[in-house]
């Protein structure tokens, strides 16, 4: 077997493994879904008012959101988890808790939940990337 004919067989064996955006919007669909359940959870261990009348206005764990394309809206097989800005800015209020302001200390609660649920998303991210590997949900 000669060079080129070795590198195009690995070339495609290795192809294989690789999924496609509809897949790779799966995979990290399943990421998204465990962070934002983490960031629901912290966010109501922290932030929670449980009197506060939430008829008109969401609260903020409420607020948390996934979104299937980047930043720019491009549907690339990346997905994001973000606070909303709906009716009131959800995103400026959390960004405020976690980094501070010159009148409170921020408690860092998003940049911590990303750090800690990170193994998390990613055992969730390959056990769907198994699942569809092995032909399922095709």
């Amino acid at each position: 077997m000669e060079l080129d004919e070795a590198l195009d067989s690995w070339f495609k064996n290795v192809n294989k493994l690789v999924p496609s955006v509809n897949d790779r919007q799966k995979i990290t669909h399943v990421g998204a879904e465990v962070l934002k359940a983490e960031l629901v959870h912290v966010t109501k261990l922290k932030h929670y008012q449980k009197n506060r009348d939430t008829s008109k206005i969401e609260h903020l764990a409420d607020s948390i959101e996934i979104g299937d394309t980047n930043i720019d809206y491009i549907r690339d097989g990346t997905s994001i988890v973000g606070f909303t800005n709906k009716v009131i800015n959800h995103a400026r209020i959390a960004r405020f808790l976690n980094d501070g302001t010159k009148f409170m200390k921020g408690d860092h609660f998003v940049d911590d939940t990303r750090r800690n649920s990170k193994q998390l998303i990613l055992q969730a991210q390959y056990a769907e990337y198994q699942r569809l590997l092995k032909g399922g949900d095709k």
